[in-house]
């Protein structure tokens, strides 16, 4: 080692949390070749292509975090410990990586992260590359049962795809990140469903998946488990209340039947975890699963609040990551009724789409926001077409859109936060700073 890389060691040794994201954030990927070649070669020298004893992926465009959260407290649940690897984050890097529902420490997080540099030499890493083997080398050392692994972007070419994987989940497929995986939903599921694996069973969330998604698990020799096949999810009349129907195992030629009570998870997650969870042999009873789907929550979908105007009065307020149509459709089809939105988005999202498949509401609010690729809140008011019984406000940020509902709204009226992981952020942000006026329910 030459002297100025030793000094350039000596330095990061110290360095926090903070300056590590700002190197990584200085890592080029413009001139980077495609490719897991790269990063598999480092993840070798790390020795963290096998982080657990049980991997398991978790791709699709909507639906991994819900369906990773669930899948990880039902297998607690059985005292089983699970590490879970997501993004991206909302309030801070550190909620990526967790231990049993617990954050990575500043520390541990700032030593893999040491590691990563040290192993990778001259390697070029992107960013989500570099964080991607700090948890795998952060995993690697922890006494777990499971790993889930969420892939950040398509599957085929994401970092987390160098694993040694044990099952895959495919949750859904959707257009969104059309520049780099596709300008269709079969180019989009060749892309997610890659990362299918040889004589490993692939779980398929999606009710209607194109037809490439079963001819790539079958290219990859993987097993296909389908919704609407193996598993799926029947709606009832009663909308608080969703049957789940699905094999106890592959060869088993009954099926159980759960009529489960609404949640913040989505039915459809809701079927591909517990399918999940059979095929891994830990099923839990009907009542136990239960009693986790009704204390789960996951931060940014359905999240829901209360506004208490005064003793008596109060408003609810919904948070949502939604920033697809896909997103956007589900959540009209779960809020019954909306009576305003404060929408905030990035300028490479569909925002005509995202707002048509939202809910009607009669009051709008335009925010900006204030990061990479944000839209002004004027930008963001041009791409929407209001009705003429529609009143649309501008305002310069999620926290102002956050003060106009507090401003204008009725008791017992229902606001929905909605458009990207930014938005939702901003917005816990003024909630959290607002102390005992606000509930979370």
């Amino acid at each position: 080692m030459m002297k100025g890389d030793v000094a350039e060691s000596c330095e990061q040794s110290s360095w926090t949390v903070s300056r590590w994201l700002e190197h990584l954030e200085s890592l080029h990927s413009a001139d980077i070749e495609l490719g897991l070649d790269r990063v598999k070669a480092v993840a070798s020298q790390l020795d963290c292509l096998r982080p657990a004893p049980c991997v398991v992926l978790v791709a699709g465009t909507n639906g991994k975090g819900t369906t990773t959260a669930l899948l990880a407290a039902l297998l607690r649940k059985q005292g089983l410990r699970v590490g879970c690897y997501t993004s991206p984050h909302i309030r801070r890097y550190n909620e990526r990586v967790t231990l049993d529902g617990t954050e990575i420490s500043d520390a541990d997080l700032c030593r893999s992260f040491e590691s990563v540099e040290s192993a990778r030499g001259s390697t070029a890493l992107t960013y989500f590359e570099f964080g991607t083997l700090a948890a795998l080398n952060w995993f690697k050392d922890q006494p777990l049962d499971v790993c889930i692994l969420g892939i950040g972007l398509g599957g085929r070419l994401d970092a987390v795809n160098i694993v040694e994987a044990d099952i895959c989940i495919v949750t859904s497929v959707g257009l969104d990140h059309q520049a780099w995986l596709g300008d269709t939903r079969e180019a989009i599921a060749r892309e997610k469903y890659a990362i299918a694996r040889s004589g490993k069973y692939l779980i398929s969330g999606d009710p209607n998946p194109p037809a490439s998604a079963s001819e790539t698990v079958e290219e990859n020799g993987g097993i296909w488990i389908g919704s609407g096949e193996q598993f799926e999810w029947l709606p009832q009349e009663d909308s608080s209340v969703c049957s789940i129907r699905f094999k106890p195992q592959l060869d088993d030629p009954s099926s159980i039947q759960w009529d489960l009570p609404g949640a913040a998870v989505p039915y459809p997650n809701v079927a591909t975890a517990l399918q999940t969870l059979a095929l891994m042999g830990h099923l839990l009873p009907e009542q136990e699963v239960i009693d986790v789907l009704s204390r789960l929550k996951v931060d940014g979908r359905m999240q829901r609040w209360q506004w208490l105007r005064n003793e008596s009065e109060h408003v609810l307020v919904t948070l949502d990551v939604a920033h697809n149509e896909q997103a956007a459709r589900y959540l009209k089809s779960r809020l019954q009724h909306v009576d305003g939105i404060v929408l905030a988005m990035l300028s490479d999202k569909p925002v005509e789409d995202v707002q048509s498949a939202l809910p009607n509401a009669k009051q709008w609010v335009c925010a900006g926001l204030d990061c990479p690729r944000g839209l002004s809140s004027g930008q963001l008011q041009q791409r929407l077409t209001m009705a003429p019984e529609q009143v649309c406000t501008v305002v310069d940020s999620v926290a102002a859109g956050i003060e106009h509902i507090q401003s204008v709204a009725k008791a017992n009226e229902h606001w929905l936060i909605v458009g990207s992981f930014f938005t939702v952020e901003a917005a816990l942000k003024q909630i959290e700073a607002g102390g005992e006026a606000w509930k979370s329910i």
